[in-house]
């Protein structure tokens, strides 16, 4: 289980209610689906399937049965199924908040967002009680649409469970990025009051870099991670990643050193491992089909709405967006999943993975992706002209970004390289980024980025620009009038107050960019030898005393 299994519960509040449900039923039926419900619980599929054929033979319409049965062919991945499984289930419970909960987000893994949000909205009518349904259309408006109108329901949520700590914490989160840094910690130490060993929280409460942590906070990490036999082991890892931080707030590295590399080889077991091999093998695919005469979109205007922002994460893609979104033409939109949905959709149709495809694509196709991208943003359009798409390793897929929208701008935000890499081995993801456990594979993949932000700047000069994040801290006004006569955008003054601007941002980065910019200090250099590996991995010499600045 990962740190994010903590996040996701129901409160006592609904819990009780399907527990109460179950006490009426007959005891072999109610033993057979808890037995399902701890299984599935523990990814325990077989076990899971063996109660629910019982089950499903003992009562094929109880709500419970449909519910934990949906439950089961969606982590089989048999979506349909599921889905009308967990309709059924809702037909017979149809005011119980968990099964809306499950039912949405089965909804919103099979990709149908539209659905998953109408559930979450029909469950606060249906259950105007329960902090879940609350809690869940939060998180939805959270994810999807804006975190300013996440608040309301997650505060909603809280006045229903004033001590859920996975409420507190959404909502914490959702304050932070509204720019409500002190009320989010506010709202984040009480999660942490609620229930001390929630770890999330603890995280939460270490990422937000303008509030400083107290002595007593510190320790009682320390406590909570000298018994880390009670945690999962995604927390256990979370843990460390907290203490690593905090001991470098202390100038004690060599301590956070240790914790980091013990808690990335950790993390490295835990998840699926990073196919390096096949990795590159794409990045070269990519760079070969592209590197040649091939078709582009029929417009070649087609695009110029949007200005993309990507690169490694800890780069700067937040604060460069914020930038741009502090300008009147521009929309700061976040991290969209269209570019990715758009080529995955083609790749299914043609049965090939991208780049395979690419070679037999014609001006049309591109034409037609363009216009689908588009089509599947147009909303973040409605009230300015221009948009940003801030998914950082859209850079994987540069080619393909000129090819289908050949009027958009690029901005490739570059970081010194062993301050961006040090910075991600630091950071704990809740999904994705696995290549940030290993050293090894963060050298491999920013040689890869290296390359691919080049190449790109060389070939299309006037719609790739490679922004330096150094660069960008110590000469602001310089580089913000150089990044907005790139996208063909006028001055504007509020761009170099960014940090003043009041719209939602739901990154890591959050409570940092509504801070002045200011010229970058680094830590790598408190570190010293320790960072040898990293550096041998990056192809920079190793560290000597004289050293007194970042690695470049």
């Amino acid at each position: 289980m990962g740190l994010s299994d903590r996040l996701f519960e129901p409160p006592a509040a609904d819990a009780d209610k399907v527990d109460a449900r179950l006490a009426r039923l007959a005891p072999q039926l109610c033993q057979l689906i808890q037995r399902a419900g701890d299984a599935l619980a523990t990814d325990d599929v077989r076990n899971a399937q063996r109660a629910l054929s019982s089950a499903l033979a003992i009562a094929p319409g109880q709500p419970d049965v449909l519910r934990l049965y949906g439950l089961l062919l969606a982590r089989m991945g048999n979506h349909d199924a599921a889905l009308a499984n967990l309709d059924a289930a809702l037909h017979g419970a149809p005011d119980d908040a968990v099964t809306f909960w499950q039912y949405a987000r089965t909804c919103e893994d099979a990709g149908k967002l539209d659905a998953a949000f109408d559930l979450r909205r029909r469950a606060v009518e249906r259950a105007p009680q329960s902090p879940l349904a609350w809690e869940d259309l939060g998180e939805h408006l959270f994810a999807y649409t804006d975190a300013k109108a996440s608040i309301a329901p997650l505060e909603r949520a809280v006045q229903l469970a004033p001590q859920f700590a996975p409420g507190l914490l959404k909502l914490g989160n959702a304050y932070i990025a509204c720019g409500r840094a002190e009320d989010g910690a506010r709202l984040i130490r009480q999660a942490i009051g609620a229930a001390p060993s929630f770890v999330p929280a603890w995280l939460a409460l270490v990422d937000i870099k303008t509030v400083p942590l107290t002595a007593t906070e510190i320790d009682r990490m320390r406590d909570l991670a000298a018994a880390a036999s009670s945690l999962l082991p995604g927390e256990r890892i979370a843990l460390q990643v907290a203490l690593a931080h905090a001991c470098e707030r202390q100038g004690k590295y060599e301590e956070a050193w240790q914790r980091l590399v013990e808690a990335n080889a950790l993390r490295k077991r835990e998840l699926p491992p990073w196919d390096g091999e096949r990795f590159q093998q794409q990045e070269r695919q990519a760079d070969e089909v592209f590197g040649v005469a091939h078709a582009h979109a029929i417009n070649t205007q087609l695009g110029r709405e949007v200005i993309f922002i990507v690169g490694l994460p800890r780069a700067g893609t937040t604060l460069v967006e914020q930038i741009l979104a502090s300008h009147p033409e521009v929309e700061g939109a976040g991290e969209l999943p269209a570019l990715p949905a758009v080529l995955t959709e083609d790749s299914t149709r043609r049965q090939q993975r991208y780049p395979e495809w690419v070679s037999d694509a014609t001006s049309e196709d591109w034409q037609r992706l363009g216009e689908r991208y588009l089509e599947l943003t147009r909303s973040f359009r409605s009230g300015r002209p221009r948009s940003t798409d801030k998914l950082p390793s859209n850079w994987r897929a540069l080619g393909a970004i000129r090819a289908m929208l050949p009027g958009a701008h690029i901005v490739v935000c570059r970081r010194d390289p062993l301050e961006n890499c040090w910075s991600c081995f630091k950071q704990y993801f809740p999904k994705g980024w696995e290549f940030t456990n290993d050293i090894e594979h963060l050298g491999l993949f920013w040689g890869a980025f290296d390359h691919a932000a080049r190449q790109w700047a060389q070939r299309a000069p006037a719609h790739v620009r490679q922004q330096d994040y150094e660069a960008l801290t110590e000469n602001p006004e310089t580089e913000i009038r150089a990044l907005l006569d790139f996208c063909g955008l006028p001055f504007d003054p509020a761009c170099l107050h960014s940090h003043q601007s009041r719209r939602s941002v739901r990154t890591l980065s959050a409570a940092q960019v509504r801070e002045p910019m200011y010229k970058h200090r680094s830590t790598v250099t408190h570190y010293g030898h320790l960072l040898d590996p990293l550096r041998t991995a990056l192809g920079i010499p190793p560290w000597s005393p004289e050293d007194t600045g970042s690695d470049k």
